[in-house]
């Protein structure tokens, strides 16, 4: 029996939770995979997964044993791939994950440049802005906002970035009109029309920093949305007033779409008075050419 391959075939049995999946991300017959499995099962004596004609489900077995060989199946591909492109051209897949609206408006322009300069290079991005875990997810490089997620990962501070309160400058006029003053208070904003974002754990509150604690801003909001992209489309049409970070409302202010909100005091979406953006890798990673001159292209680009 082909021991790596089995385990290879298992895991991913195990994640997918079907034995036609994982055949189809392989390229093989669903049969292959299920025979290896089995073979595995009897070289160790045990019941890995339990089959039924409608899924597959790791046993509690299976399970202790996936997660004892998630590591040693990464640690061989970190292995044969430092080899491999130590005495080699820089070429295969690369995969990060990126928090969506940075990754989209800032990062994805830079990562377009590192493949013009590595064309052998296969990358796969993906969006998310779910926490990060690169022992359960098989990404080389991340960038996220905020916080450092697991031991044994490198973060590289990228930028920081300050909270812009926007509107589209009729709404903001109409706004200063109705409460009879130029720059609002924070009270205001409990009757002003606002949108608001939706992240994975929820809707983000408004803060405002008073006597050096943080206090949440009751505001009412018009629209909530899980994309950035809706809510801006929202804020353009005069729908309500938007928090972004500086480095996305930027470009409509220059262009005076919308405009900054007069108010007392900075209101910001987290309990900081500013945001943080990493990009994020595995200690071991770093050693594999594609990893480290990805990394450093992109730390040199976007690095302030």
């Amino acid at each position: 029996m082909d021991k790596i391959r089995a385990l290879r075939y298992f895991k991913r049995v195990s994640e997918l939770s079907s034995f036609s999946l994982a055949a189809e991300e392989f390229g093989v017959p669903p049969s292959s995979i299920s025979r290896r499995v089995k073979d595995l099962e009897y070289e160790l004596g045990v019941e890995l997964v339990k089959r039924s004609t409608r899924n597959v489900a790791t046993t509690e077995l299976g399970s202790i044993y996936y997660e004892s060989i998630v590591e040693v199946l990464k640690k061989l591909d970190e292995a044969d791939e430092l080899i491999s492109q130590r005495y080699g051209e820089m070429e295969g897949k690369l995969r990060i994950s990126a928090t969506t609206a940075y990754g989209e408006k800032v990062l994805w322009p830079v990562l377009q440049q590192f493949r013009q300069q590595y064309p052998s290079i296969v990358l796969d991005v993906q969006y998310s802005d779910n926490p990060i875990s690169f022992t359960k997810e098989n990404f080389d490089i991340a960038i996220r906002a905020g916080h450092i997620p697991e031991e044994r990962v490198v973060a590289k501070h990228l930028t920081s970035s300050s909270f812009k309160l926007i509107g589209k400058p009729d709404l903001v006029a109409r706004l200063q009109q109705q409460f009879g003053r130029d720059i609002l208070s924070v009270n205001d904003l409990e009757q002003c029309p606002t949108l608001q974002y939706r992240a994975p754990k929820g809707l983000l509150s408004w803060w405002v920093c008073d006597n050096e604690m943080w206090v949440e801003v009751n505001v009412q909001p018009v629209l909530t949305s899980n994309s950035g992209e809706a809510l801006i489309s929202s804020a353009l049409a005069g729908d309500g007033l938007a928090l972004y970070p500086a480095w996305w409302a930027q470009q409509y202010l220059a262009t005076n779409e919308l405009i900054e909100v007069p108010i007392t005091t900075p209101i910001s979406s987290l309990k900081s008075n500013q945001l943080d953006i990493f990009v994020l890798y595995p200690q071991a990673k770093y050693q594999i050419p594609k990893v480290k001159n990805c990394v450093d292209f992109i730390v040199a680009n976007l690095k302030d």
